[in-house]
């Protein structure tokens, strides 16, 4: 009998409308606009808007989103507030540097763009041998996918290699 003793979860959902995932990323150089000089977080290079409140996210968008969550795992998120969401946005070469989301229960990634392998997600757990992949597991998630993980798992994002924009959109979740 295998018992999974203090196992992490993750959830990916797949793909979301993809003209919806077209109008967000357009939306992006947008809000870059409106949001020129912000302070420096996770992000090597590229750029993070300010946390934005829930209620200014597009209206189709949080049905989206809500509704994909709530439908992952019935079991987990029957009842949760996205306390507040914002963009990525990481050119060739720009990185992001290992962080947690604290203040939140769920942190939720919503790729605007193939996610290319590049997020990372370190083992609370490294010290243990049972596990030969190593001390993280890389997310492969595809434009229009939703990854969710425990905000309190140290993550990072390896440097974009492409030419063209790396974008995603962030996002705060508390279960209630």
């Amino acid at each position: 009998m295998k018992h999974n003793l203090f196992s992490t979860p993750v959830w990916h959902i797949k793909g979301t409308s993809q003209e919806l995932i077209d109008e967000l990323y357009e939306a992006a150089y947008k809000v870059k606009e409106v949001y020129k000089d912000t302070p420096k977080r996770s992000n090597e290079g590229g750029y993070q808007t300010p946390v934005i409140e829930w209620e200014s996210f597009h209206p189709e968008g949080k049905d989206l989103v809500e509704k994909a969550i709530r439908e992952c795992d019935k079991s987990i998120f029957p009842n949760f507030k996205i306390q507040g969401w914002w963009y990525n946005i990481n050119g060739k070469g720009h990185w992001n540097h290992p962080h947690t989301h604290p203040n939140c229960d769920i942190a939720a990634v919503l790729y605007l763009t193939d996610s290319d392998g590049l997020l990372h997600l370190l083992s609370p757990f490294p010290q243990r041998r049972v596990d030969r992949n190593g001390d993280h597991v890389s997310v492969a998630a595809q434009k229009g996918d939703i990854i969710l993980f425990p905000s309190d798992i140290v993550h990072y994002v390896l440097p974009n290699e492409r030419d063209s924009d790396r974008i995603s959109i962030a996002m705060n979740l508390q279960l209630c």
